[in-house]
């Protein structure tokens, strides 16, 4: 189910808060984001903004699109920890020409059809499963489950000192068909698929 605009959203984000957001964004990808305290974002926060920022530093085969118009889908597939985080995040942005949409998927649901697929905790029995079924798909999968990386997936979230950081494994990016920018991939710890982080 598309939840781009939900009536449970909660009304956009005043401008100094979002501007709070783009701030904690550019440390995200500069420094590393440290996780909430109090009154700060909260951890999925953080990552709300990663997954969103991760679409401006990917290149996804020209198949991947039924045609220019069409949209970057970005999908959650097992329980959502971002609440309206990521609804808020994206709302109203376009990256690359295309507008953003968030799908809601399960297990059995054709997720080939997401660009960008973040696979719940709750889900973690199952990741084997769903990485098999986009392989070579053109899909940027997405985790923080330990391991999710090594076993396969293209992104995995991970926390050093209180701070979001997050590991790519290069082979899951080309056997997948996407380009990552040397950017992003400064900011990563690159593994392969046998290979620990560095």
């Amino acid at each position: 189910m598309d939840i781009l605009r939900s009536p449970s959203c909660r009304a956009p984000l005043p401008r100094r808060v979002t501007r709070l957001a783009l701030a904690i964004l550019a440390a995200a990808f500069l420094h590393g984001t440290a996780i909430a305290q109090s009154a700060q974002p909260s951890e999925y926060d953080v990552k709300a903004a990663f997954l969103f920022n991760f679409t401006k530093f990917v290149e996804w085969p020209d198949s991947s699109f039924q045609d220019s118009q069409a949209p970057i889908v970005l999908g959650i597939v097992g329980e959502d920890p971002f609440g309206d985080s990521l609804v808020r995040m994206i709302m109203g942005q376009k990256v690359q020409g295309r507008s953003l949409v968030i799908r809601k998927e399960r297990i059995g649901d054709d997720l080939r059809r997401c660009h960008v697929l973040f696979v719940s905790l709750s889900e973690r029995e199952h990741a084997a499963r769903i990485l098999a079924s986009v392989q070579a798909a053109g899909v940027l999968t997405v985790s923080d489950i330990e391991g999710f990386a090594e076993a396969g997936g293209v992104m995995q979230f991970v926390t050093e000192e209180d701070r979001v950081r997050f590991l790519v494994n290069l082979d899951a990016a080309t056997q997948a068909r996407l380009r990552l920018s040397a950017k992003l991939l400064a900011l990563a710890s690159v593994i392969r698929h046998s290979q620990e982080a560095r």
